[in-house]
């Protein structure tokens, strides 16, 4: 099948062409904002196996969550036939979905969606979700919608959100509190599991930008089929590595739902500079320090999302090392949070980690070329927020992001919470969330900062950027 024209490789040009038949090695701060070679190490190391497996995802060290279904009947996939009578958006099956206590407080109806989109290289695929209905009555219009984008979860079936009450395979309620604030505040909630989540004998295109970002739009398309109270006015909001999806739906939400009323993108510590992280993961950790059990989980998700883009010319091994390689079939199988547990146990003795001659697979070079976000302008406002104490995703890359963004004439209002880590953004944001939706919904103009601000923290700590 031809390539999609929202699935072409071009780019800002931020990776240099390698060298013919030879390997490249990027230059300035590393993927995720960190170092180069011990420094990156260093940086990881200090914190702490614990720390790491504490902070790396939200409620790592809670354990994991009780599935709602593990295995049910709503996850058949459906036929080759029935994907190819469809198109992006068209419905396949809902269901009941139980939720937790705030969530059912928050809304009228909760269900699981399964839909159409388009996978890799734009073929057919169906993809799983929830969607959920704020109580009371529905404004002139019907309700606006909030496209919600989850962090990274897992890249197996048991890993997609909508198997899990609190929205998360792990007794973490960081995602289901923050949609049960959209409810209250009368948002309708999509939420997509991306393609590849929930269907048993399936892998998640883990990090593929245009493939989650039409998952997203599309999820939109199908929340308005199954509940006419939906209104055309919809939003994009994500963490992390749904940061990185709702950038790409502000590329492409204009053409892929031109009918609707797109407003604009909240990207919660978004994943970018992948290839840089690629590269640091490259460079064994010191001998005084042991590489952090999260780390190692992102690099052997990263190889499943490369080989899902082109498994006849990616192996894992192009990616990874033979100790990292040995692990793999339990990368596929565990959620994050507890595939962070098990390589814990394991990081004091992996010390190599990354294959170092990574980009000599020029295929490999392309799929990390396509997933960076910021390739085209933006169409909406974006909101992009980011907090100062994240290790995952540290600000050093979300300000040369923001730098990117603003280069391709993006309108974007940024924002850093100094206190904030990668999973209490979520809440140290939602206030200045709230306000920007608000302010979007009302007609009003969107704030132009191309340089950080500071957000307002819980504690008071911080100024409010300045609205317009």
């Amino acid at each position: 099948m031809a390539r999609r024209q929202d699935e072409k490789t071009d780019s800002p040009g931020w990776i240099p062409q390698p060298p013919q038949g030879g390997s490249w090695k990027p230059n300035g701060r590393g993927g995720r904002g960190t170092g180069r070679g011990r420094q990156f190490w260093r940086k990881l190391s200090c914190l702490g196996l614990s720390v790491v497996v504490v902070t790396a995802v939200p409620g790592a060290a809670g354990g994991a969550a009780h599935a709602d279904v593990r295995r049910s009947d709503f996850y058949r996939y459906p036929s080759s036939q029935e994907l190819d009578e469809t198109a992006g958006g068209d419905v396949f099956a809902t269901e009941p979905m139980k939720v937790t206590e705030p969530l059912r407080k928050a809304s009228s109806r909760a269900m699981r969606i399964m839909y159409r989109s388009d996978g890799v290289h734009g073929k057919p695929v169906a993809v799983t979700g929830f969607l959920m209905i704020p109580k009371g009555r529905a404004p002139s219009g019907g309700w606006p919608v909030v496209a919600w984008g989850h962090g990274t979860s897992g890249v197996g079936p048991d890993c997609a959100p909508s198997r899990y009450p609190n929205l998360y395979p792990s007794a973490s309620d960081e995602y289901g509190d923050m949609v049960a604030r959209l409810l209250r505040d009368g948002y309708a909630v999509v939420g997509t599991d991306y393609p590849g989540l929930g269907f048993p004998g399936q892998l998640h295109n883990y990090m593929q930008l245009y493939t989650l970002a039409r998952s997203v739009i599309d999820s939109v398309k199908a929340a308005r089929k199954v509940s006419p109270q939906l209104g055309r006015q919809w939003f994009a909001v994500g963490h992390s590595e749904g940061g990185q999806a709702v950038l790409g739906v502000d590329e492409l939400a204009a053409r892929r739902a031109p009918d609707l009323e797109f407003l604009g993108t909240v990207p919660l510590a978004p994943s970018s500079y992948q290839a840089e992280f690629a590269d640091d993961m490259s460079s064994p950790p010191p001998p005084d320090g042991p590489a952090t059990a999260g780390a190692v989980g992102y690099l052997a998700y990263m190889a499943v999302g490369a080989k899902k883009y082109a498994p006849k010319s990616i192996r894992y091994t192009d990616l990874v090392s033979p100790e990292v390689m040995a692990q793999m079939p339990t990368a596929e199988r565990l959620c994050y949070p507890q595939l962070v547990y098990h390589l814990a146990t394991l990081t004091q003795r992996l010390q190599h980690l990354g294959n170092p001659e990574w980009a000599r697979n020029h295929t490999l070079y392309q799929w990390f070329k396509d997933i960076h976000p910021a390739r085209q302008r933006s169409a909406a406002p974006i909101l992009l927020l980011q907090g100062g104490a994240d290790t995952d995703v540290t600000p050093g890359a979300t300000n040369r992001l923001d730098g990117d963004l603003c280069a391709l004439g993006d309108v974007v209002e940024y924002h850093t919470y100094p206190k904030a880590d990668h999973n209490t953004l979520l809440d140290a944001a939602y206030p200045d969330i709230a306000a920007w939706l608000d302010t979007r919904l009302k007609g009003r103009p969107a704030t132009q900062t191309c340089q950080p601000v500071t957000g307002t923290e819980p504690d008071g700590s911080g100024q409010s950027a300045p609205r317009k």
